[in-house]
């Protein structure tokens, strides 16, 4: 049976973003937040314990730390990391995983919950699990916006590369792509695309496939990537490959101070004719067309 470790934090207010941003980076799937008075709040979340926890919580403590000039009240901040079973933390994600309207078209929901949709909405049903995307963060609601208002009446094959819980590869199967690729390196993060995959009754619709994307034959129209920016980096040459002329390329998981940076690498390659910019909170979602 699985473990998990219940991190508990106490940290001032106006810390909040950047703390769960942090957190998000380092895998947290969701984040419980409690407001204690008007200077305090305490964030929850779960990560696995899978020999990498201890890490995480080092390069935490040494993050908190280095907020200390920002804000002068962290140095009362406080971190609990407490050990508990699968079952419990299911438990757990069902007191504060709620639907979570992420456009004007969808809203993301668990199984356990009902939701009252608007005229055109459409839900998407994510249960939460190891893999990053329950719809909660900046750069997943930026890449669903981009998809929504990039899609058009085209029926547009989609490749969602680093797909995570499947949250891309749903909606753009949701949006009426032709068809659907869902990539991942990591197989638990594949196991909770597989499952919110077939819960959206969205399996006719998305190939899953477990690696990188330099195993794939195809290109497509339209290519999201939502991960770190090392990654993208990294994989710059493939992402160019498999996408079709006059393709689009969506990329997030971009802190916006990053984001002229990595925008000068794709397009000092010559490939692109023109970019397009989003941002929420301190993300940043770049849309790139190839010529």
């Amino acid at each position: 049976m699985k473990r998990w470790l219940a991190l508990t934090l106490r940290i001032p207010k106006e810390a909040e973003e950047a703390v769960s941003n942090f957190l998000f980076e380092r895998g947290a799937t969701g984040i419980e937040e409690v407001e204690e008075d008007l200077k305090w709040k305490r964030l929850k979340t779960y990560l696995p314990k899978d020999g990498r926890e201890k890490r995480v919580l080092q390069s935490l403590g040494r993050y908190l730390r280095s907020l200390r000039p920002i804000y002068p009240e962290m140095t009362h901040s406080q971190v609990e990391a407490a050990p508990i079973q699968e079952e419990d933390w299911s438990t757990h994600w069902k007191r504060f995983f709620k639907p979570v309207p992420v456009s004007s078209t969808f809203v993301v929901k668990p199984p356990w919950s009902s939701v009252r949709l608007k005229r055109g909405q459409i839900p998407i049903e994510i249960n939460p699990g190891m893999a990053f995307g329950t719809g909660t963060h900046a750069t997943t609601q930026l890449c669903i916006r981009a998809l929504e208002q990039n899609m058009g009446r085209r029926k547009s094959s989609v490749l969602d590369v680093g797909t995570g819980s499947g949250i891309l590869a749903i909606a753009a199967a949701k949006l009426g792509a032709s068809e659907v690729y869902a990539v991942d390196i990591d197989g638990a993060a594949l196991e909770n695309a597989r499952e919110n995959i077939l819960g959206n009754n969205a399996s006719d619709r998305i190939h899953i496939r477990q690696g990188r994307i330099g195993g794939l034959r195809k290109r497509f129209d339209i290519i999201v990537s939502n991960i770190d920016i090392r990654n993208l980096r990294r994989m710059k040459r493939s992402l160019i490959h498999h996408l079709n002329d006059r393709g689009l390329l969506i990329l997030s998981g971009i802190l916006d101070k990053e984001r002229e940076g990595l925008q000068e690498q794709f397009l000092g390659t010559g490939v692109f004719t023109s970019v397009k910019e989003t941002r929420q909170d301190e993300w940043a979602c770049l849309i790139l067309k190839k010529r």
